[in-house]
């Protein structure tokens, strides 16, 4: 009887131990995203554009708007690549009949 409870605290206490490391882990993952407001000096993520506390407008880490010239020129690319695939699908449809 001694040996079962023997086991039942060893699981117990690996069940204890994973749980606190997974805590440990998962703080670790929110801290890295954690900065200080420039406003109030608290602590808030990385990807919020407004101070929970005190308003304050913050520019997300990472985050830069794209130039609307640069989207200009992307969409264009891709819409004539877009249109040549489709003639090529075509062409290749009929020459194959």
């Amino acid at each position: 009887m001694c040996y079962d409870v023997g086991m039942k605290e060893d699981r117990a206490e690996r069940r204890e131990r994973k749980r606190a490391a997974r805590a440990a882990k998962q703080k670790e993952r929110i801290e890295r995203h954690v900065v200080v407001c420039p406003h109030c000096g608290k602590n808030v993520l990385d990807h919020m554009t407004e101070c929970p506390h005190c308003k304050g407008a913050l520019q997300p880490a990472g985050y830069r708007p794209v130039d609307p010239a640069k989207y200009k020129k992307i969409k264009l690319i891709c819409t004539a690549v877009g249109i040549a695939v489709a003639v090529a699908v075509v062409i290749v449809i009929f020459v194959t009949r």
